[in-house]
């Protein structure tokens, strides 16, 4: 500040002393270098500061910096005010005023520099608790799961021991699996279906004369309550899942279901869950099993890809071109993967969501980590019931002889028209996956109706699922 006029250098030492307060409350290198940067040349910064946090105010740091461009604009307008031509016959005040001038113009120039770097923070700090947002919902869920054990916290659903949860995948809802929820239950069982709108909504299935099954709808939960099906707890409960965003990262998905099925009081030691899952679903299911290997007894999936999916990388690479065709990859929840090859930005805001997952990650990435780092997760995977199946359709070929007539050959594809039947049975997850059934799909063709979405309508895999629920009930 040397040199600088005695008006200005009283305003600047206010500022550097609001300045190394910011940075000591905020504590942040991050935000210290960039006032640094802008600011070392206006007034000295001496603040002690620690490494970068994860939340921080930028708005008001923004809104001190703006006041402080306003006390010198005032400043200088007060000098002009004052200022008397018929008093400064030399011009020296004139010019004096002219040099402060100058000088808090270069101030400004700092300022606003710093402003716009802040608004680089703030998009670094707003990614950085994205990216611990996850990480952190799993830890107090554990600890929820973990209070509720200790001290007999018992939620709406305790007492229930047969469980099946049905988690759709991407650009889908919870809509596809309630044909597939009922007809693979009994007459008796419970469904509790969770909209992503937050309804919740209960059911009782019942056979009919025909021996066709249908759920009939119950209210309110008081009068499900009520019920000699829930009193009895011998029903199976069968939650048909609403991820919160459609196209959310797997975790995200985990981390959502450990709550909610904490809440209802199904994480415990004698329940035991059954998870099926169509596409995407089976990665979210997975992962699931990963993060609560003692509660998960078995997984059925369908068209679920393992291994990273081209029509996957090409909707997160160009995205437009999805878009074209209905489909939104840039759907996404807070969380981001550590991965960064599994990230992508949305208008400059980082985000990891199915598609850059299918893109990045083969579903054997995760198991190895987890295989070397813990093994005794892996050896619950490996006594879990996991089932990967697979859809595919009948082509025919027709060949042409100017000779003899030929007829149409049918032939198998090794696709859903989607999903490789490779990748849909789990062939890299190896001695993980049990069992890995076939099933032609009669629907859809091509990308735009692949036989992919018919999958979970598929009369094979209801039956497989209705298989699934009579075994483990046993």
């Amino acid at each position: 500040m040397y040199g600088r006029h005695p008006e200005v250098a009283a305003i600047i030492k206010g500022h550097e002393t609001t300045a190394n307060g910011i940075l000591t409350d905020a504590g942040s290198q991050l935000l210290y270098e960039k006032f640094s940067s802008n600011v070392s040349t206006v007034f000295g910064l001496s603040a002690s500061v620690g490494g970068s946090m994860i939340t921080l105010d930028i708005s008001a740091t923004k809104s001190t910096v703006d006041g402080w461009i306003s006390d010198l604009q005032t400043c200088l307008e007060e000098a002009w005010r004052k200022y008397d031509p018929e008093d400064d016959e030399s011009g020296t005040e004139f010019m004096r005023i002219q040099s402060m001038s100058m000088d808090i113009n270069d101030i400004i120039m700092n300022y606003n520099s710093l402003k716009y770097g802040l608004d680089d923070i703030e998009l670094e700090f707003e990614n950085a608790v994205r990216l611990y947002r996850s990480p952190v919902r799993s830890a107090l869920t554990d600890i929820r799961i973990l209070y509720n054990a200790e001290n007999n916290v018992n939620g709406d659903f305790s007492g229930f021991n047969n469980v099946s949860v049905y988690v759709h995948g991407i650009e889908s809802t919870s809509d596809d699996y309630l044909t597939g929820a009922t007809e693979g239950a009994q007459s008796g069982d419970i469904i509790v279906r969770m909209n992503r709108s937050g309804k919740i909504e209960y059911f009782i299935v019942r056979k009919e004369r025909n021996g066709k099954l249908v759920r009939e709808e119950v209210e309110t939960f008081d009068e499900l309550q009520e019920s000699e099906q829930f009193m009895n707890k011998n029903a199976r409960v069968h939650i048909v899942y609403d991820t919160e965003q459609k196209n959310e990262h797997r975790q995200e998905t985990s981390d959502d279901l450990g709550e909610i099925l904490n809440e209802m009081g199904l994480i415990n030691e004698t329940a035991k869950i059954d998870m099926f899952a169509h596409s995407y679903g089976g990665r979210r299911s997975l992962q699931f099993a990963m993060d609560y290997p003692d509660h998960v007894r078995s997984i059925t999936t369908i068209g679920t890809p393992y291994d990273t999916n081209m029509l996957g990388t090409l909707a997160d690479s160009a995205r437009w071109i999805a878009e074209k065709i209905g489909q939104d990859p840039k759907n996404t929840s807070d969380y981001l993967d550590f991965n960064l090859d599994n990230q992508n930005d949305n208008e400059d805001m980082l985000y990891s969501n199915a598609y850059t997952d299918m893109r990045s990650e083969a579903m054997t990435d995760d198991i190895h980590h987890l295989k070397s780092a813990n093994p005794e997760v892996y050896r619950k995977l490996l006594e879990m019931d996991i089932t990967a199946s697979a859809g595919y359709r009948t082509e025919q070929t027709v060949s042409y002889s100017p000779y003899y007539y030929q007829p149409p050959t049918d032939y198998k594809t090794s696709s859903d028209d989607t999903v490789s039947v490779k990748s849909q049975n789990g062939e890299i997850l190896g001695e993980l996956i049990d069992e890995r059934p076939q099933f032609e799909i009669d629907k859809g063709s091509g990308v735009t109706d692949p036989a992919h979405i018919y999958e979970i309508e598929d009369s094979d895999y209801i039956e497989l699922i209705k298989e699934v629920n009579d075994k483990q009930r046993e």
